[in-house]
């Protein structure tokens, strides 16, 4: 049973990995843009990047929260999720050249993929993780599912503002 400072701490923590979810997709162009430019092609890439691999993160962190729902599972992947946030802004200029040969319309995709997938994937198991960890009674799983997507979409809002306005 969850206090609630444990619950609070949660909602928090959702809030802030919403915002990073956004923010890294924002400045996905930043690191995408010099390379291919800010086509339809590299925004379409980031968008669809991100969906799927926040699609595939809730699906395994549901999986992994309902097998074992340990806080510290929870902190770790988002640590690690963390580094691997830093990481396309070092091995960006690696990865970029590879994907030139597909091209202006699928090179950036390929770039997202290899750039973003593994961070936004980890981000991606947080929501379904706290949702299992916050819920007290079966009847209560819609109100607890509805905060934490609620919490994660405001920080992703917070997240793409901050990215798109102050930090490029």
């Amino acid at each position: 049973m969850e206090s609630k400072g444990n619950i609070y701490f949660l909602y928090l923590t959702v809030f802030i990995t919403g915002a990073s979810v956004l923010a890294l997709e924002v400045l996905g162009t930043r690191i995408i843009g010099p390379f291919y430019g800010t086509t339809v092609f590299v925004w379409t890439s980031l968008i669809l990047v991100t969906l799927g691999a926040l699609a595939l993160g809730y699906f395994a962190g549901g999986y992994l929260a309902d097998k074992k729902p340990i806080h510290g599972i929870l902190y770790l992947i988002i640590g690690v999720s963390g580094i691997m946030f830093l990481l396309p802004m070092k091995i960006d200029q690696w990865i970029l050249p590879l994907t030139d040969g597909f091209g202006f319309q699928y090179g950036p995709l390929i770039a997202a993929l290899g750039l973003f997938f593994i961070p936004l994937f980890l981000l991606g198991t947080v929501s379904p993780f706290v949702i299992r960890l916050v819920t007290k009674e079966v009847k209560k799983t819609g109100r607890s599912a509805g905060t934490v997507f609620a919490l994660g979409t405001a920080g992703s809002i917070l997240g793409g503002f901050l990215a798109g306005f102050y930090l490029l």
